[in-house]
């Protein structure tokens, strides 16, 4: 285990995070917390960087939520192309096992299983958003009002072309991959 999360609200509390951002990984979450920090919001203490960044599941805290997704394919070929450091840590988080088997199965298991675990349930404290939504003009409003804030700054985020396209993984060694968890990540990429 990484971090126990039954006790994660006192070491919220501690560390004086203000917006816990959660993501799978590869969907521009750090993009995001650092224009939330330059609005003035504490969005990366320690306890972020070991486990709630890519927080496994759910977890009822007394702070807004914000958990961000990209087309799945995208984040996860976008974690393998960084490699170690980046493809196996996000399985570990997303596990909260530092012993988790490695493998790119697991990985997207994961990232599939974290998704439904957040998105699941409609919760007031938790803002879903599809990265895409942080490159449009309505961001500034959304999380305006969802962090019941008078002005938000830098949004939205300037658009860059990503490193990682998804137009050529119909002849990548992940394709089989990707077919076996069809239902669910085109789920992923179509939900609203």
């Amino acid at each position: 285990m990484i971090c126990d999360l039954s006790g994660i609200g006192d070491i919220i509390k501690r560390e004086k995070l203000h917006v816990l951002v959660v993501s799978y990984g590869g969907s521009c979450s750090n993009a995001l917390v650092q224009v939330l920090t330059r609005n003035g919001y504490k969005c990366s203490p320690p306890i972020w960087h070991k486990i709630l960044c890519h927080c496994p599941h759910y977890i009822d805290v007394d702070i807004p939520i914000i958990y961000i997704y990209d087309n799945p394919i995208k984040a996860f070929i976008s974690m393998k192309n960084r490699g170690r450091g980046y493809w196996d840590t996000n399985q570990r988080k997303l596990s909260n096992n530092e012993k988790v088997g490695l493998s790119d199965d697991n990985l997207l298991k994961l990232m599939i299983s974290q998704f439904n675990s957040w998105t699941s349930v409609k919760r007031d404290n938790v803002l879903v958003l599809k990265t895409g939504e942080l490159f449009e003009q309505g961001i500034t409003k959304k999380l305006e009002t969802f962090l019941c804030a008078k002005k938000i700054r830098y949004f939205p985020i300037p658009y860059k072309e990503p490193k990682t396209s998804t137009e050529k993984i119909t002849n990548n060694q992940w394709a089989p991959l990707f077919k076996k968890y069809k239902p669910q990540l085109d789920y992923i990429a179509s939900f609203q």
